[in-house]
């Protein structure tokens, strides 16, 4: 029968097993026991498969960095810079995509030029008169006559759906909920404006399933509409007079 290892042993099997821990690991473990402790708490319950590879790291932010990738993968996006374990447990930080002001006004510089015309033909949800800047934009890619089509300061979001909804440019609907932030969804919605004043997600079981569902919703939702602005963009002149006209078909015949 073998010997029984002694208490001397038995810690450097220990040790050889875990890894010992890096200078930095243990300066936050004494100076931030409760944050480390919290950390280790979301290992086990989040990604108790990968507590070895995680914790096995040599400092805190490479631990935390193999943490958020982890959970990228299983659940939702964290955001990318944390420096320590407190940013982490404090609150689940999300990384949200809410269309905003700032936005809209860098339409004719910083987005593509399907990005443009779809938001030209939609009611800007912050001033309701069409950016001058937009339309001058627009007029490099297609006719003035085709602009000059479309009603004035543009459709509501809730006619785009009644216009387009179950048809082949239901894309235009998800762009125009997305900049209007009325998709229903969580990531789609909400800016860092108001993520920062006040916002609090913690850190439980039913809020990570519920973002869970709503980064997997955001995610087809961004899908569908590359599809369709990678088909209006194989011909952005011709393909944008074809939705247009069937827009305003509908809207005579209904």
């Amino acid at each position: 029968m073998p010997e029984k290892p002694g208490p001397l042993q038995s810690l450097v099997i220990q040790l050889a097993y875990r890894g010992v821990p890096s200078l930095s690991v243990l300066i936050a473990e004494v100076a931030n026991a409760e944050d480390v402790a919290a950390f280790r708490r979301l290992v086990a319950e989040f990604l108790p498969e990968r507590e070895q590879d995680i914790l096995h790291e040599s400092t805190p932010q490479e631990q935390i960095a193999r943490f958020t990738s982890y959970f990228r993968d299983r659940y939702f996006p964290l955001e990318d810079i944390l420096e320590s374990y407190g940013e982490l447990t404090s609150r689940i930080p999300v990384p949200v995509m809410g269309f905003t002001y700032d936005d809209y006004h860098e339409l004719p510089s910083e987005f593509r030029e399907s990005f443009q015309l779809m938001s030209y033909l939609i009611r800007n949800p912050f001033e309701g008169e069409m950016d001058v800047a937009l339309a001058e934009a627009c007029e490099a890619h297609v006719p003035r006559e085709l602009l000059q089509r479309v009603p004035e300061n543009g459709l509501e979001p809730e006619e785009i759906h009644q216009l387009l909804n179950g048809t082949r440019y239901e894309g235009l609907a998800i762009w125009a909920d997305m900049i209007w932030r009325s998709t229903g969804n969580f990531f789609l919605d909400t800016d860092y404006e108001e993520l920062w004043s006040g916002l609090f997600i913690e850190w439980n079981r039913e809020e990570v399933e519920r973002l869970t569902r709503d980064w997997q919703q955001a995610e087809e939702l961004q899908n569908r509409l590359s599809e369709f602005t990678n088909w209006l963009e194989e011909d952005l002149p011709a393909r944008f007079e074809e939705l247009l006209n069937f827009i305003m078909e509908k809207r005579r015949d209904g």
